[in-house]
């Protein structure tokens, strides 16, 4: 059944994806809960009405900031300087006229450019893109603003909460209180000269709008002959006119709707299909309602997530495999070479193309706190393939992940003139493919056996780091009999084609990753979401990597050790559940006669 993928390549349009892509650019930004927003809900739900796709649009109250002015002043020691400004999303506002103060340069913003400096209640310049992690550190730190810049001429509208989706209880505690104005790095370099020849004393103003809004998520089904489900999903809310960020990604899922729509009665699984608000406005708040909202339905049905985001852009000639789980990555990869011919990235400059992750041995391509992954804590595998441009481009910014790494993400200069329409077809007949395999495929391409992997190479680097100081024995040792299991469990499948006995591996995999995924990706309990602050493997065991600078005769290390232990007894347990599961079903007759 899996050559109806190559019937859909070939029905796969640019004059829709263009059409598609014009309309929505026509509407500038489309901030979650604006007119904007249901202007592009209706450009989509009436596409697809006339596809004759069933859709449902999800009305619910979301908690969005959007920055609605920003500016910049300074008195230097030549005098004064103007410095054009964009707003952040959560930032606070200023009163009116603005927050007047010292600046002080802290480098790149982390720990170590506030080292020897007093930043309290003065304004912070920062040399990277405003992002939770450094406006945290300068709140922090006393300050009572920050000053970001870019690595060029363009200004990047950004998000500093680190709260994933819509704050719950106290949360909001922890989003930093920070008047922020992001500014271009052509600019930042003026100030640092300004600042080489004495202070400097920045005015600060800013409004933001953050509060409760109404907004739309819509969602087509085609649906398949059994239960399972893929999931796809695209935001549509954007910065500016938001071209390759992600205006892109929405008529591509869009096109992808209406192909996959002329297969509805040959597909054993069904596509849901969903275009996200809030992903640049409320840090992924519409894929973390629709996944708190239907937890139970995905938690049961849901066979993967694929993320779609900045298809199609200018210049993006290699493929990257992004937030793609061990064990479904070996088919994304394979796919992408089997339909474009392209290589796919993966050698260590894939590290600078799809961004930092903090693990030492696991694959960069495994999914980041990034691209509304909110599907984790379910156990949910993840799967993205993007097109993007390569590092020594020069419209590459290596500070960028959104519109294939280029330069003008999040800024006035995402414009309709950045999209590439052969290459949006491309993008969009790959995943047209890699879709129609999964959904109609005898048994799914899953290797749960390279799970084990990603288990054993974070166990490693905490077993390294950590020394005699704690034993991961244990945890090794249940990761290496899962492993041999899992491979038993592939072998036995190999070239299976009954569909009773497919149709019971393929819900084994689905458990097995329910089982093994939280706990490999989250640190969480699965029904919470992390927040937004980077990402590793077997994130509950992180702390084993301060052991070796701690006293073992102190407090904090005792009480680590005990936490710890606790934490790997929780990954064991997941690891022999999973290789139980396994066990019962090879063990069932009708799979110990495949064996013969």
């Amino acid at each position: 059944m899996s050559s109806i993928d190559a019937e859909a390549r070939d029905l796969v349009s640019e004059t829709h994806l263009m059409g598609t892509c014009a309309a929505l650019c026509a509407l500038g930004e489309k901030v979650a809960g604006k007119p904007e927003e249901e202007q592009a809900c209706k450009v989509l739900t009436d596409a697809l009405a006339s596809y004759g796709i069933e859709t449902t649009v999800h009305r619910f109250q979301s908690y969005i900031s959007h920055p609605v002015s920003a500016a910049l002043s300074l008195m230097t020691q030549d005098g004064p300087l103007s410095i054009q400004a964009v707003g952040v999303a959560f930032g606070l506002s200023t009163p009116a006229g603005g927050v007047t103060a010292p600046l002080v340069d802290v480098g790149d913003g982390d720990a170590a450019g506030y080292v020897g400096k007093d930043v309290k209640g003065k304004i912070a310049l920062v040399g990277k893109l405003p992002s939770p992690h450094n406006a945290l550190l300068a709140a922090q730190h006393g300050a009572i603003g920050m000053v970001s810049m870019s690595a060029g001429k363009q200004r990047h509208k950004m998000i500093i909460t680190p709260v994933w989706g819509t704050p719950e209880f106290d949360q909001t505690a922890s989003i930093p209180k920070l008047h922020v104005v992001s500014i271009s790095g052509v600019d930042g370099a003026r100030i640092r000269e300004a600042l080489a020849k004495g202070p400097v004393t920045a005015t600060l103003e800013a409004e933001v709008e953050t509060s409760w809004r109404e907004v739309r998520l819509p969602v087509a089904e085609i649906k398949g002959s059994e239960p399972e489900f893929l999931l796809v999903g695209a935001h549509y809310c954007s910065w500016f006119d938001g071209s390759t960020d992600n205006v892109t990604g929405d008529a591509c899922v869009l096109e992808l709707a209406r192909v996959i729509k002329q297969f509805e009665g040959k597909l054993r699984y069904g596509v849901k299909l969903a275009w996200w608000p809030g992903h640049s406005h409320g840090r992924y708040s519409g894929s973390t309602w629709f996944a708190d909202t239907f937890f139970d339905d995905l938690h049961d049905h849901a066979i993967v997530y694929f993320n779609i985001d900045s298809p199609g852009v200018r210049g993006a000639t290699v493929y990257v495999p992004r937030h793609q789980m061990a064990e479904v990555g070996d088919f994304n990869e394979a796919m992408t070479k089997e339909i474009t011919g392209w290589s796919t990235m993966t050698s260590g400059k894939a590290q600078l193309a799809i961004g930092k992750r903090g693990d030492k041995y696991v694959s960069a391509t495994r999914p980041s706190r990034a691209a509304d992954q909110s599907f984790w804590g379910i156990g949910l595998s993840s799967m993205s393939v993007y097109s993007m441009l390569t590092p020594d481009h020069p419209d590459r910014d290596p500070n960028v992940g959104g519109s294939g790494g280029a330069w003008w993400w999040h800024s006035e200069h995402e414009t309709i003139d950045k999209i590439d329409p052969a290459i949006l077809a491309q993008d969009t007949r790959l995943y047209a493919s890699i879709l129609l395999r999964m959904a109609t495929a005898d048994v799914l391409p899953f290797r749960p056996s390279a799970i084990a992997q990603d288990y054993l190479d974070s166990l490693r680097e905490y077993r390294e780091t950590a020394g005699d100081r704690f034993d991961f024995s244990a945890a090794e040792a249940a990761v290496r009999d899962y492993r041999r299991a899992a491979e038993t469990l592939e072998e036995r499948l190999r070239g299976v084609n009954d569909d009773a006995i497919t149709a019971e591996a393929n819900r084994l995999f689905l458990r097995l990753t329910r089982t093994l995924n939280p706990v490999l990706y989250q640190d969480l309990p699965g029904h919470l979401h992390d927040p937004a602050l980077g990402s590793r493997s077997l994130p509950s065991l992180k702390a084993a990597l301060t052991l070796a600078g701690m006293d073992p005769a102190s407090d904090r290390y005792r009480f680590t050790v005990a936490g710890l232990r606790r934490r790997l007894n929780h990954v064991v347990l997941q690891v022999k559940q999973a290789n139980a599961l396994i066990d019962a079903f090879l063990a069932r007759p009708e799979v110990t006669r495949l064996a013969g």
